[in-house]
């Protein structure tokens, strides 16, 4: 079903699937958005290949793959900005209303619009008019494919067909990048896409005052769950154990899977050590004392956790987390369900 409002906006509603995380500052989107690791001018050939389409099959001077967190638009890809990303106010910004409505949004001359007429580039007559669609991810809007142009226009039903399907591309290129980087068998973020994150997060600490605590956390005894009841209950003891410790840890936390029965979460903006250990504790508390399996046996489940501790913008991921590695293992050699702190650097 679509609609037409005002004589300048379309929302197209038979589009939406029945739930998506929308809201420019919602914590579950701006997680969702922060661990794709997108940056301004990506580089990425499917991006880039998507704007120059949208350019000449819609005949506009702008198009972006946009990425929208809170009074900012990073463009993965555009023709036509020249930037790599511009600071708009959410409230006049036509991208921020299709992150906050899941919907798409055309407008087709700004500069009458009772809300886009105070938008800075509508004011300088770089923008007139406007169309985007919802840029999805797993459920989640992480901004819009879009076009501009610097005349009021209505765009063509064939245009406006052609964006849908290119931002339904871009979706979907979003979809095998998390794929290439998400573990099969939890759903968690992998080890590539730990130690991406992990050199970011340490690089961001840069002039903030804060600090960055990367947790390494073992199962204790999963060899011995493997050996006596079978890798089927191996790999179901992993996913209860994931999901377990995502619940137990902040929203602005991250979880991964290295491999095995070990994981990693990237705890950012702390103040003290101590609440990464407050963190590690927590985590001690999502592993249950027994775990019953489908035969009625039971095994005990527990979690040895190291922490690193770092403010130092230039230390490196190795090092980062072979100093929390050497932590867990020191916390093992007190039998487990134990957390142990490495020397602050």
């Amino acid at each position: 079903m679509s609609c037409r409002l005002s004589g300048s906006e379309y929302i197209d509603s038979a589009q939406l699937p029945t739930r998506l995380v929308t809201g420019v500052e919602n914590v579950e989107r701006l997680n969702g958005v922060d661990n794709l690791q997108l940056s301004g001018h990506l580089g990425d050939k499917d991006f880039d290949a998507i704007v120059a389409s949208l350019g000449i099959g819609c005949h506009v001077p702008i198009a972006v793959v946009n990425i929208v967190t809170p009074g900012k638009q990073t463009y993965a890809a555009e023709i036509g900005v020249g930037e790599s990303s511009t600071s708009v106010p959410d409230e006049e910004s036509f991208c921020a209303e299709v992150v906050n409505t899941g919907r798409s949004l055309v407008v087709a001359d700004a500069a009458t619009h009772r809300v886009y007429r105070a938008n800075p580039l509508v004011r300088d007559h770089v923008v007139a008019a406007y169309a985007g669609e919802p840029l999805v991810d797993n459920g989640i809007v992480i901004g819009s494919v879009a076009i501009f142009d610097s005349q009021p226009r209505e765009f063509t039903s064939d245009e406006l067909s052609l964006l849908r399907h290119l931002a339904q591309l871009a979706s979907a290129v979003l979809g095998l990048r998390r794929a290439a980087m998400t573990d099969s068998l939890t759903g968690l973020p992998n080890r590539a896409w730990c130690v991406e994150y992990i050199q970011r997060a340490v690089a961001q600490l840069l002039g903030t005052g804060q600090l960055l605590a990367v947790l390494f956390v073992d199962l204790d005894g999963f060899k011995e769950i493997n050996d006596h009841f079978g890798h089927a209950v191996g790999d179901h003891v992993l996913k209860v154990m994931a999901a377990a410790m995502r619940s137990h840890i902040r929203p602005t936390d991250s979880l991964a899977r290295l491999g095995g029965d070990e994981f990693v979460i990237i705890c950012p903006d702390l103040g003290e050590p101590s609440d990464a250990v407050r963190i590690g504790e927590r985590l001690l508390r999502a592993a249950d004392d027994s775990m019953s399996f489908e035969t009625g046996a039971a095994a005990n489940i527990s979690l040895s956790v190291g922490i690193a501790v770092t403010g130092d913008p230039h230390e490196s991921v190795d090092n980062l987390l072979r100093r929390a590695d050497g932590a867990m293992y020191r916390a093992k050699l007190r039998l487990g369900s134990a957390v142990e702190l490495a020397v602050v650097t």
